[in-house]
């Protein structure tokens, strides 16, 4: 299974970072959102979910970064 070190840098700023072990980019990032969105100010549901992937993937600024191992 394919493993991902995942980084994210909040508004405060402060670095969240987590190597996860799933299937696809897309499910690492869903499940590092769940693990991670409710300390750093995202509602865990659809909407926070789709915020969390603006901020993450900005063009401008991306917040987020993920590299398969």
């Amino acid at each position: 299974m394919p493993r991902y070190a995942i980084a994210f840098v909040t508004a405060k700023p402060e670095l969240v970072h987590q190597i996860v072990e799933m299937d696809s980019r897309d499910s690492a990032v869903k499940f590092f959102f769940q693990q991670h969105a409710a300390a750093h100010g995202y509602t865990p549901d659809a909407e926070g979910f789709a915020y969390f992937l603006e901020d993450f993937n900005s063009p401008e600024e991306p917040m987020g970064s993920i590299l398969e191992l």
